[in-house]
């Protein structure tokens, strides 16, 4: 294999730990909340704390990564989210949880800033969509392993299980990665870099400057928001209203998330190499279509009835959800200079979670407790509080399809 396809492969495998670290919590919350005696609204904690450690810490990996040797800073981040996450294992309460999760989001945000910038740097413009469809597929994999492994390993061994058989392979990749070359940047774009050399300050003016950009990063942030709280709380409400255990709710949804992840990032990113030289916006108008579609299905999810249905729906949800990632991100990255290209990723991480799911699990948490303050069952309380992810995923493919258009066949954006 040549160098580009190594280094995509090894950031693959990084992508997808990184996502399972992340997630290995939204699948023992019951257990641990039980344990550590904490509520609803405690519970709903757990993930906005991380997301406001992770979208600080990015614009300051981005500032850092766009003058120094990119490799190194990531393996820092990986070696510290990895032992935050194996530091879950030994928390007492509700301080030590958010203390690691903090330190878990401060690792991420490195390579959330960095991994894209890197990657785009292997690829001529025409071929990101399709190495970033390989990239953004660790998103589903890992994701369904955190719910995977953190619900087998709670369920055989406790919940404290989960979080070091989730931390300590990361310090392995962390290693590795010190001895990766930088590759040099902007070496693969046509788009004109008028940005070499410039201040942070300006390099975020001409990012706000930048339609597309600003487009791709609002939509972004009500995706986020939605997936925050259905990714946060679904496993849990497969508990609660239909009676799946924890192994059970996090095989199942980790087992839809990995089948749907797949074939919807393959599907987004396949279709938009496919059809974007004759139809240079085929990307925005498969995501923002899908987006849009994926609203009332996932509202059906939410309410329905039966396990069955509820199954079903997550999983033609999760589908149409999952067309978006390759598409979206690649453009985001596209439409930028390279030489402020980590700052824009940086400042996107940090605008899409900070209105994002920096908000959404939380908000979440509160409505369930007052539900249930009012007299629902804990099912029924949850299952009306994620109904606020439902009008997120409609705007988030509305603005795509009215603001992002215009990119270009040759790569140049047009004019804000």
């Amino acid at each position: 294999m040549n160098t580009a396809v190594n280094l995509l492969a090894f950031l693959t495998g990084i992508n997808l730990l990184n996502y399972m670290d992340r997630y290995v919590i939204a699948a023992v919350l019951e257990p641990m909340g039980r344990e550590l005696s904490l509520s609803d609204a405690e519970l709903g904690w757990v993930q906005p704390v991380f997301i406001y450690a992770y979208m600080v810490a990015a614009p300051v990996f981005g500032a850092l990564a766009d003058r120094f040797h990119r490799p190194r800073l990531v393996a820092a981040g990986i070696a510290l989210w990895s032992i935050a996450t194996a530091g879950a294992a030994f928390a007492g309460g509700f301080a030590g949880i958010l203390v690691t999760r903090a330190l878990v989001g401060v690792g991420e945000a490195a390579y959330a800033s960095l991994g894209p910038a890197i990657l785009s740097d292997c690829y001529p413009e025409r071929e990101r969509a399709r190495s970033f469809t390989w990239f953004y597929l660790a998103i589903p994999v890992g994701s369904a392993l955190g719910y995977a492994v953190g619900g087998v390993a709670a369920q055989a061994w406790g919940w404290r299980a989960a979080f070091l058989v989730a931390g300590f392979p990361g310090l392995i990749l962390a290693w590795r990665m010190t001895r990766t070359a930088d590759p040099p940047r902007g070496a693969m774009d046509t788009l004109e870099d008028r940005m070499a050399g410039s201040s942070f300050p300006a390099r975020v003016r001409n990012l706000f400057s930048n339609r597309i950009w600003l487009a791709c990063t609002m939509s972004y942030t009500a995706y986020t928001f939605a997936m925050g709280a259905l990714s946060t709380w679904a496993p849990t409400l497969l508990q609660r209203a239909h009676g799946a255990s924890p192994g059970r709710a996090g095989i199942v949804f980790g087992g839809l998330a990995v089948v749907t992840g797949i074939a919807g990032t393959f599907a987004g990113g396949i279709l938009t190499s496919r059809l974007q030289g004759r139809f240079p916006d085929a990307g925005v108008w498969i995501s923002g279509l899908t987006l849009i579609g994926a609203a009332p299905v996932v509202a059906f999810a939410i309410a329905a009835p039966t396990p069955g249905t509820a199954y079903a729906a997550f999983f033609f949800g999760m589908l149409l959800l999952f067309c978006n990632t390759s598409p979206v991100n690649a453009l985001a990255v596209s439409c930028v200079p390279a030489s402020i290209r980590a700052t824009g990723v940086a400042v996107n991480v940090f605008l899409i979670h900070l209105l994002g799911d920096a908000l959404s699990p939380e908000w979440v948490g509160h409505r369930s407790a007052r539900f249930i303050a009012e007299g629902a069952g804990k099912g029924e309380a949850l299952s009306k509080a994620l109904w606020i992810a439902v009008p997120a995923l409609a705007a988030s493919g509305i603005i795509l399809v009215v603001l992002a258009r215009g990119f270009g066949a040759r790569g140049a954006p047009p004019d804000a």
